[in-house]
């Protein structure tokens, strides 16, 4: 198991290897030069949407969930297809990054509080990713939690920092296969497998609602999970990279086809595992080591290391470019010099040793990753719609709805956590999560102008 795991490394570092001898500007490292094709594009948003937290942490919320896990994918595609209608608007324009967007809707300020709370957020999505990849290798190999953590981080901040977007986009492709592949066979075999299984733990945990999960806790997961999918600069990233908005619709849609039934997957194997006794690695290795012949679990391991690798390195790349774009120094006659890529280069090496100094002191995957989506979603999707509708608002009115949603969103979250508070506290929690949608939305009615 271990040569074949360095065996995926070392081709990893290759693909990025010749990707990085083609960055040569500032434009190749951030959006591969805006020439990526439909399948480039869509190997990418696959990549990227299947991370170690739709997956692996989906699955390891089973013994809570049960098959309702499968709406963290299928919100992610309702999100996707949202955004069907504004591709052309957001494609023109945008430039590299999410507050490209904003500065062309509302102003410089509003751009510069996105540039802050962005990465913040985004960091901890980065830190889910990581913490993923740690228990994945804790199923692999002995190896301590923290190692884990170190090893998954120099591996994908490695080979991002060489190619950027261009080693981004052909690794993206060929994990996204291997993410398939790997899905489907688990899936295939843990059914077969479950013919002969009673499901006496887990028939309470039934899909599409159960105990733990009902009709409120799915607008909630709509609205601060689902719309990242719509207004998440990581979605906005790929497409970006497209080289036109035909290309970019197309790219969304083909995703969201694939996405849709591998929801399916998620969720029969989060109702399975959900029988399964808790240990040190992550429950789809328990499933896998379980269920699979011997011969297919490299290809298991594999694909599970591409599920986390490919997510973390675009989430990576997005934070850092927007931190770049807010710190370097204007150049004269729009030139763009190699100063901007050692910055680039710094920025997501510095990132990615936070988010692992993260990782290291959590290690709840869907906590992590709901805490720093329910801050984002809190304060960007309604500016982002908003702004992709057509309307304008004045750029306080704007930067009061992207502080005050996201302070909201960030208590509402946090309130969930804390176990003294009484038992209603989830009601509570939720509001404050609907309420700053809502508070976000009114200060940006309030503030509106003419386009």
């Amino acid at each position: 198991m271990v040569p074949i795991l360095i065996l995926y490394t070392i081709i990893l570092v290759f693909i990025a290897f010749l990707g990085a001898r083609r960055v040569s500007s500032v434009s190749d490292f951030f959006v591969a030069r805006k020439r990526a094709s439909t399948f480039a594009v869509t190997g990418s948003l696959v990549a990227t949407i299947l991370g170690g937290s739709a997956i692996v942490g989906a699955i390891d919320a089973g013994p809570d969930l049960g098959g309702a896990s499968a709406w963290f994918m299928i919100v992610g595609v309702v999100g996707l297809l949202s955004l069907r209608p504004f591709v052309k608007r957001a494609y023109d324009h945008g430039r590299y990054t999410l507050p490209d967007l904003i500065e062309n809707f509302y102003g410089k300020s509003p751009r510069v509080v996105a540039s802050i709370v962005i990465p913040v957020a985004w960091t901890g999505i980065v830190a889910a990713q990581i913490i993923a990849a740690a228990k994945l290798l804790q199923g692999f190999m002995p190896v301590d939690y923290s190692v884990a953590a170190i090893v998954s981080t120099a591996v994908f901040v490695g080979y991002t920092v060489a190619g950027g977007q261009i080693s981004i986009l052909r690794t993206d492709f060929f994990q996204a296969a291997l993410i398939i592949i790997g899905l489907v066979l688990l899936g295939v075999f843990t059914y077969l497998h479950g013919l002969n299984f009673t499901f006496e733990v887990t028939a309470p945990k039934q899909f599409p609602f159960n105990e733990n999960f009902g009709i409120l806790e799915l607008f909630v997961l709509l609205l601060t999970y689902g719309t990242t999918f719509t207004a998440g600069p990581d979605i906005f990233s790929r497409l970006f990279c497209a080289r036109d908005d035909a290309t970019a619709t197309r790219s969304l849609l083909l995703a969201a086809v694939i996405l849709l039934p591998i929801a399916g997957i998620i969720g029969f194997l989060s109702y399975y595992g959900a029988s399964l006794e808790g240990g040190s690695g992550a429950r789809i290795m328990q499933i896998s080591v379980q269920v699979l012949p011997a011969f297919l679990l490299p290809i298991i391991a594999i694909s599970l290391l591409s599920v986390v690798l490919s997510s973390a390195d675009t989430t990576l790349l997005s934070s850092s470019i927007i931190l770049c774009e807010l710190l370097k120094k204007k150049k004269g006659d729009g030139q763009e010099k190699v100063q901007s890529l050692a910055l680039a280069r710094g920025m997501i090496l510095v990132n990615g040793l936070l988010a692992m100094a993260i990782a290291l002191y959590f290690n709840d995957i869907i906590g992590t990753l709901l805490l720093a989506l329910a801050v984002y979603a809190g304060a960007f999707t309604v500016p982002i719609l908003w702004g992709l509708l057509g309307f304008r608002s004045k750029p306080r009115y704007v930067i009061a709805a992207i502080t005050s949603g996201g302070i909201l969103a960030l208590i509402g979250k946090l309130s969930s956590t804390v176990a003294e508070l009484p038992a209603n506290t989830a009601l509570f929690s939720d509001a404050l999560l609907i309420l700053a949608f809502v508070v976000n939305g009114a200060l940006l009615y309030l503030g509106r102008t003419k386009a």
